[in-house]
């Protein structure tokens, strides 16, 4: 029979961690009518909490071995509690910058927006907006690690690796390429609870740690196991995603804008081309016949009293259009609304828009290679100006000419297509296979 009096732990370990947004930080505030993100109730600030970092890596740990339970703790077990402590995750810049994205629901039957006609049976709320912490923001926080006869460092700092290769997303909005971060410091320091000096130097927590981010972000760069679809071209003509955000007032100032995250480049956002994504890859579904469960497994499911709900595989990212500077002195168009039943002009309705052009990077990301076919046919029929992005399809907005069209695990590229030429480059092999893996899902 175990000591009653024995101690709980012998050595503490203790990583500072630093680490940077490499993508917008999406931690709702629990109302979600509104998307903003979630404030510290005593500063008024953004910040992580604990329970959402815990929660995390925990999700990490079950799906990679078998210690998730070890290290976090169960009531099955004598010694059910936990060896790791998460702290909450602070911002490091005195000012905190934050970016409001306008989202719509969108029918999937008929492919319109919800409308609030009085008495129409149409639900409504479907226009709303999601806040997000912006790109680059730094943060902090701290884990400590309780260890007793058993070492569990090796494991901890083989999460804080994954952390950094983007196999841990932290807060919500995780398919449209929020929660991903980037190690920028890790101190690490032991304290021996055996050891005087370390029992006085761990009570105010004064030992210097030692920095192993480096190793840490090495071992990161091994851990990529995605698939990384990338599309690069540039606009055909002009392309217009509008924003919610009024930054500027006054004559000459445009009614509609693209929208812009903090660097004040011109972006579709994730959830766009997420959604023109889905449309199409619903409708090759569709026409090929695949089985129902494709789409979900692809972009998730949500939970209802018939299903659980399921997290989708795959994960879109912001799109930078053209250069920041060339496209804010892009010319104002003015525009009139039209009286559809008359053909008529409507009395004062001119109103003015500032689209915007220019090379584009559109990346996806795939958990599995399941549903890899569906993706690729996709992303290439965008790039051949199959079906647009944004707002103004109808006056020829949004479409793009893409030139090269990528497929990468890791560092590695697996194949490539020239949509200029129409012709594979490499990776022959790897398409064909993605052909007949879609062949089986019929």
């Amino acid at each position: 029979m175990a000591d009653k009096y024995a101690s709980l732990y012998d050595t503490v370990v203790k990583y500072e961690i630093q680490a940077s947004c490499r993508e917008p930080l999406h931690i709702g505030s629990g109302d979600g009518r509104y998307g903003e993100v979630l404030v510290h109730p005593a500063t008024g600030e953004p910040f992580i909490q604990a329970s959402g970092i815990a929660g995390a890596f925990r999700s990490w740990f079950e799906g990679n071995g078998d210690l998730a339970c070890e290290i976090f703790g169960s009531t099955s077990q004598e010694d059910g509690q936990s060896k790791l402590r998460f702290q909450d995750g602070y911002f490091s810049e005195t000012a905190i910058y934050t970016e409001l994205r306008p989202r719509v629901k969108i029918d999937p039957v008929t492919g319109t927006v919800q409308g609030n006609t009085l008495k129409s049976g149409r639900v409504s709320g479907q226009k709303f907006q999601m806040e997000s912490v912006a790109s680059g923001s730094r943060f902090s926080f701290a884990i400590y690690l309780f260890e007793k006869d058993t070492p569990y460092e090796e494991a901890v700092e083989e999460s804080l690796a994954a952390f950094h290769a983007g196999e841990i997303q932290l807060g919500g909005q995780k398919s449209n390429g929020c929660g991903y971060g980037e190690l920028l410091s890790v101190k690490k320091s032991v304290y021996s609870m055996r050891d005087p000096q370390d029992r006085r130097l761990w009570a105010a927590e004064e030992k210097e740690g030692t920095e192993i981010a480096p190793a840490l972000i090495e071992r990161g760069k091994s851990r990529d196991g995605r698939l990384h679809f990338v599309l690069t071209g540039r606009t055909e003509g002009a392309l217009l995603v509008k924003s919610v955000s009024v930054r500027e007032y006054g004559a000459g100032v445009p009614d509609d804008v693209n929208m812009q995250n903090r660097k004040d480049e011109f972006i579709v956002p994730a959830s766009s081309l997420k959604g023109a994504l889905r449309s199409q890859i619903e409708k090759i579904a569709a026409y090929r016949g695949l089985k129902n469960g494709v789409i979900e497994a692809l972009f998730g499911a949500a939970y209802d009293k018939e299903s659980k709900g399921m997290v989708g595989t795959a994960r879109f990212f912001d799109c930078v259009v053209g250069d920041k500077a060339e496209n804010a002195k892009t010319p104002v168009q003015m525009r009139i609304h039209i009286d559809k039943l008359t053909g008529g002009v409507f009395q004062q309705q001119l109103f003015s828009q500032r689209p915007v052009c220019g090379q584009v990077e559109i990346r996806v990301d795939l958990e599995t290679e399941e549903g890899a076919g569906l993706v690729l046919m996709a992303l290439r029929d965008l790039g051949m100006g199959l079906f647009p992005l944004g707002s103004g399809s109808g006056i020829g907005r949004g479409y793009l000419a893409g030139s090269s069209l990528r497929v990468e695990l890791g560092g590695k590229r697996l194949a490539e297509i020239d949509l200029n030429a129409g012709e594979i480059l490499s990776g022959r092999d790897v398409i064909d296979g993605y052909m007949k893996d879609l062949a089986g899902l019929c």
